[in-house]
């Protein structure tokens, strides 16, 4: 809910059964430490490709760049005035199934 909507993790709202926002926030921060979802990710790509389901015959790549302030994947954004910053990268098939994610300096080129 906290990353779909946007809203600070402090303010999730107890109604929703979720628990504290902020046990929410540790656990999430926890579990990509751990590589959950990196595991999860592996796991679906795999179901999916026993069951013929990724459509190889057309990928698509694009980016986001955005402004961050610390972290090991930071580099001059040529698109901000070389403000420091990072790029998500994101590969889907055809159908828009995610097939590899990454982060990496803002001056990083999709192409790499």
């Amino acid at each position: 809910y906290v990353l779909r909507s946007g809203i600070p993790w402090r303010m999730l709202p107890t109604e929703l059964g979720y628990g504290s926002g902020v046990t929410c926030w540790r656990r999430l921060r926890e579990w990509q430490r751990r590589g959950v979802w990196r595991k999860l990710h592996q796991l679906m790509l795999e179901r999916l490709a026993a069951a013929d389901k990724i459509d190889w015959t057309r990928a698509s790549l694009d980016s986001r760049a955005g402004r961050e302030k610390g972290g090991r994947d930071i580099g001059p954004n040529p698109t901000d005035k070389g403000k420091p910053g990072s790029k998500h990268h994101l590969l889907v098939d055809r159908e828009g199934v995610p097939l590899a994610a990454a982060l990496t300096a803002a001056n990083v080129h999709d192409s790499r």
